[in-house]
């Protein structure tokens, strides 16, 4: 009995994560007003009643969706070393480098945060000020302590860290937002890792102290 149950939960829960990967892709292609149950559900490759059993509201998929993929993000920064476990500069250096390039890479390989992002941005209203508060308020105040930590340790240039972390941000991933259009005007691939590398490395030089 006990071993059925667990496997209905487990098959719950991947179906409902499932859901979410699907809706976290509709939304950041077709935004939340011209998504729909019945698209992400067929994005799924589910059954639309399934999708609703799940999640009653769009609204309440679209909040559960925006939560999956900053959870994604969360594990990641979890995960990267911090300027204060290094005591030399040439590890600190080396440290902000790898931040950076996790980052860009974390861009990459989930190109719906940056488009979700971008999208409420682009039409302020009740769920930019839901994303603001579960989500971009605590995103900005831990980019501004890291850069402003970085500048304590003469890595960054003085400045607003606001602005700095703006500059950083926008540096790393409108290389991404073009690449498809910079791969058919010039051959060349901006989103290689290579090219990616060498974003972080250029970008590291320019704000050099």
């Amino acid at each position: 009995m006990t071993n059925s149950l667990n496997r209905r939960a487990l098959r719950r829960e991947e179906t409902r994560e499932k859901i979410l990967r699907a809706a976290v892709r509709i939304f950041a292609e077709l935004g939340f007003e011209a998504a729909s149950m019945g698209s992400i559900a067929a994005r799924a490759d589910l059954k639309k009643a399934l999708v609703q059993y799940h999640f009653e509201t769009k609204l309440n998929l679209w909040q559960e969706a925006v939560n999956f993929l900053w959870s994604e993000l969360h594990t990641l920064e979890d995960g990267l070393p911090r300027l204060s476990d290094f005591s030399s500069h040439d590890d600190e250096r080396e440290i902000l480098r790898q931040v950076l390039r996790a980052i860009i890479r974390f861009a990459k390989s989930h190109p719906d945060w940056v488009g979700i992002m971008f999208r409420e941005a682009s039409s302020p209203g009740p769920r930019l000020d839901w994303l603001v508060e579960n989500h971009l308020k605590r995103d900005i105040e831990d980019g501004t302590a890291f850069i402003a930590t970085a500048q304590s340790h003469g890595l960054l240039p003085e400045g607003p860290p606001l602005q700095i972390l703006n500059i950083i941000s926008g540096a790393l991933t409108y290389p991404l937002l073009v690449a498809p259009l910079t791969k058919r005007a010039t051959g060349i691939n901006m989103a290689s890792d290579e090219s990616l590398d060498a974003t972080v490395d250029i970008l590291l030089n320019m704000l050099k102290p």
